[in-house]
This record gives structure tokens, C-alpha cells and sequence, in this order.
């Protein structure tokens, strides 16, 4: 078969993917698409679909509200309202400012991530290491000052997959995803083609190769570790809303795409309707001759009042206008309620009087959501700064990488200070253990450490 084969799974998912990821981007993005997502209205009768008349007045006076979107921001604002925890070794420190070889960092690469997680469930993250050239010396390799690096790639970009049990361990065996590259025959073109890079596991270890056209465009290069030896794994991690394994997990933010979409349909009838019934509309009736008609109203009739018409002894003039038709309308705002039940409570009724804690009970269950594809990115991330650690020879048992998992402020007020030193009195809680709750609560730096504070103190210190 052909390299550009796909994975089953990826051909269930591939449209659901694509789709929220254009109710994400908006307007723009969903017009675009145009019969795609809002239908044509006469299709049977209309030969011309969505060239005609009818139907481009029929999208341009739709509007797409973007609740998805929104939705997705506010999630990732309340992962990343306190910057995450990153504790590394010298020698992948580098990592912190310039994770991807390219210059983003590794808090930016977390919250890319963390919105492709929201938008399809799943991403993927490959640690690299540029090719040196064989024979260099060691102080030449250090000259070039090669680097490991994290890799992503989305949902879309990997298009197969499989994995076998290896001494009682599942694990990949076969990744091939596609990049698009440009050809320099024109330093001014943009149009660019698409390669698939082939990551394989066999009995000599791992290996990478290109294909472009549909055959091998390099060798088979088996990437090595500091050390010199080959890996007896690929270094990928697939990352998933629900776990990070091989499987394809839902996409969070699917089922609000779905009723924004249908959002926005009912937003096209209910324009259309305003448009075409809204209007008031004029009917005369009068008793005069046509020669009466133009000397009496020689410019016609002019709806206003500073005009003036005459229509005979019997005439008379009314303005028609439809009744108010709320059914649309109706069926929009039962949409909206839905999306703010699914989890869209960035449209949530902000005049209420509703408490900090009645908040957090209410997004208990989006934040359960939240908090996982949190925790699998945070894990994720930190295993690929361990294969960094053994692709550059450093020892990464005492990193650290964690993403904020308290997504709303907890307050800490003076009684539950007195409360916790009460309990430190009895030895119930430690001295770390308020230290985290008052860091937790703003009042304390998030950079700050226990120890940063027992320094500054010296032999004084308030926890003690």
C-alpha cells in the first residue's frame, strides 16, 4: 500500500476534526465552506445552488456567533493564569525559551497544544535531533551546537499508526505523518507540496525516513543517543483529552461546534425573515382617473411626512407590516442554553449575584475535562524533555514541568490562615503544606519556593 495509507481512525474522525476546528476560527472560516454547513435554501428548485443570487444574499446576512471559540480561549486563560511550573537541568534549560527548535517557547508550545487538545482531542509530540554529518569530532558537534528538540504535530498531520505488544509492552512500532515543504525553484512562490516522514521500529532500533512522491526520498537514519546506542522505542507521545495513548479520544469542544453550527443556520432563516417580512409594505386604493392620478401626484408616491397625496373621495392608504415571529428567534436562544450546559460558560449570565463557590460547584464537571487534558499534557511534556535528557546526555530525574491545575482563585481569608496554623500547632499539616495552600491562593509568588523563604527569614520564620 501506498505511504500516504490512513489509519481507519483517522478516516472516522478526520471530519469531526475539521470542523471544529473551522467553528473555532470563526466567520471567516465557516462561510468559506459555504453549502458545507449552512445549506442551499431551494436547492431542489435552484439550478445555480450557492452561485445564485438568493443564496449569497442568504450567507452574507447570516451570523455566526463564535461560541466555540470563545469558549476554547477562556479554557485555555484558566489553564494558564499562572504560569507553569518548569524546573530543568542545565543542559536542556535551553528548552525553557526555544523548546521546538524554531524559537517557541516551552510555556507556548503547552498552550498551542493545549488548544489542539480542546479542538480534536488529540495531538502529538516528537522529540528530534538534527543530523550531523558522519566522521565530525566532538569539539565539532559542539561547535555546531546541535540540539534536541520537541517536535508537534496535530491530529490532521498524522495520518497512521500502529503499535504491537513488545515483551508484554504496547508500543508503536509504525508513525507516518505528512509536512508540507516548498520547493526553491521560486524564491517568491507559495504554493508548497506534501512529504511523509515514516518513523519505524525494528530489531535495530528506531529509524526515520522521507518519502516525497510517493517513494523513499533518504535512507533510513537510525537516530542515536548521547551515548551512541540507538533507541529500542520511538520517541512519540500521542497525547489524548481522555489519555495518552494510541487511541483517537473525543474532541471536547465537538458537541458545542454541532449546535453552533446549528446556530448559525437558524440565524440565516431568522435574518432572511426579517429581511423579506420585516419591511413594512404600502397599499393604496383611490377612486381617480389616470390623468387625475398624475396631476394630482405628478412625483408619485413618497412614503413620509412631508409629502402630501391625493387619492379621490374613496381612497385610503396602509401600511402593512407582519406580525412578530418569535419561533427562530426561540429556537436560537434553546441553542445557546445548550451550549452553555455543555460547557460554553463563556456565554453564562454573568448579572446574577451567583458566589465564587457556587461558580466552581457549577464547573465542576468542565473542569474535570480541563483538568485531565491538563495533567496528559503536563506528563507528556515532561517525558519528551527526558528523551531531550538522552539525546543530549543529561540526567533529567529532578525536572519538573506542571501546567496550572487550579483554574479559579481559591480565597484564602484570615480565619482559614488561623485555621492552618492551628492545625501545623497539632501536627496535623506541615509547613509545605500552607506554603502550597497560600501560593495557591495568589498570596504567595508562584516562582516562590519554601526554602526561597526560610533564607530570606533566616532563624525567623512564621511557618515554624
Amino acid at each position: 500500500m501506498p505511504v500516504d495509507t490512513t489509519n481507519p481512525d483517522y478516516d472516522l474522525y478526520k471530519d469531526v476534526w475539521i470542523k471544529t476546528r473551522d467553528a473555532v476560527r470563526g466567520s471567516v472560516a465557516v462561510k468559506d465552506k459555504k453549502a458545507q454547513y449552512l445549506p442551499v435554501p431551494d436547492a431542489e428548485t435552484n439550478a445555480r445552488g450557492i452561485d445564485s443570487v438568493r443564496y449569497k444574499q442568504y450567507i452574507n446576512r447570516a451570523v455566526f456567533t463564535n461560541f466555540t471559540g470563545r469558549t476554547k480561549n477562556a479554557l485555555v486563560g484558566a489553564a494558564f493564569r499562572k504560569e507553569p511550573i518548569i524546573e530543568l537541568p542545565d543542559g536542556l534549560d535551553y528548552l525553557i525559551e526555544d523548546a521546538t527548535g524554531d524559537g517557541l517557547s516551552l510555556e507556548q508550545l503547552s498552550k498551542d497544544e493545549l488548544s489542539n487538545l480542546l479542538e480534536t482531542g488529540r495531538t502529538m509530540l516528537l522529540v528530534d535531533y538534527p543530523t550531523a554529518d558522519e566522521g565530525l569530532s566532538q569539539e565539532e558537534v559542539s561547535i555546531l551546537d546541535l540540539r534536541a528538540s520537541i517536535v508537534p504535530y496535530t491530529a490532521e498531520a498524522v495520518i497512521n499508526w500502529k503499535t504491537s505488544v513488545i515483551a508484554g509492552r504496547t508500543m508503536l512500532t509504525l508513525v507516518v505523518m505528512s509536512e508540507p515543504y516548498l520547493e526553491n525553484s521560486d524564491e517568491f512562490n507559495h504554493e508548497s507540496k506534501t512529504q511523509y516522514r515514516v518513523l519505524r521500529l525494528d530489531d535495530q532500533g528506531y529509524s526515520q525516513q522521507l518519502y516525497r512522491d510517493h517513494k523513499p526520498y533518504t535512507e533510513m537514519v537510525y537516530p542515536r543517543k548521547a551515548d551512541g546506542s540507538t533507541f529500542d522505542y520511538i520517541p512519540v507521545v500521542f497525547v489524548g483529552s481522555q489519555n495518552n495513548d494510541a487511541t483517537v479520544d473525543d474532541a471536547p469542544l465537538s458537541d458545542i461546534a454541532d449546535v453552533n453550527m446549528a446556530h448559525y443556520r437558524n440565524s440565516a432563516d431568522y435574518e432572511e425573515s426579517c429581511f423579506i417580512t420585516g419591511q413594512p409594505t404600502l397599499f393604496i386604493t383611490h377612486s381617480l382617473t389616470q390623468e387625475q392620478w398624475k396631476e394630482y401626484n405628478p412625483e408619485g408616491i413618497k412614503i413620509g411626512s412631508r409629502a402630501g397625496h391625493v387619492l379621490g373621495e374613496t381612497g385610503s392608504a396602509n401600511l402593512l407590516q407582519s406580525n412578530p415571529n418569535n419561533l427562530v428567534m426561540e429556537a436560537m436562544n434553546a441553542k445557546e442554553q445548550q451550549m452553555i450546559a455543555i460547557g460554553a460558560r463563556i456565554i453564562t449570565d454573568r448579572g446574577n449575584n451567583e458566589t465564587a463557590e457556587g461558580a466552581r460547584i457549577r464547573f465542576a464537571s468542565e473542569n474535570s475535562v480541563l483538568g485531565d487534558i491538563v495533567g496528559n499534557l503536563s506528563a507528556a511534556i515532561k517525558t519528551c524533555i527526558y528523551w531531550c535528557g538522552e539525546y543530549m546526555g543529561v540526567d533529567t530525574d529532578d525536572c519538573v514541568f506542571k501546567i496550572n491545575r487550579e483554574f479559579y482563585d481559591k480565597t484564602v481569608d484570615p480565619q482559614t490562615i488561623m485555621s492552618l496554623v492551628t492545625l501545623l500547632d497539632r501536627q496535623i499539616v506541615s509547613s509545605q503544606d500552607i506554603f502550597d495552600r497560600l501560593k495557591s491562593g495568589g498570596l504567595i509568588d508562584a516562582d516562590r519556593t519554601l526554602d526561597d523563604v526560610r533564607d530570606e527569614l533566616g532563624d525567623l520564620s512564621p511557618l515554624e
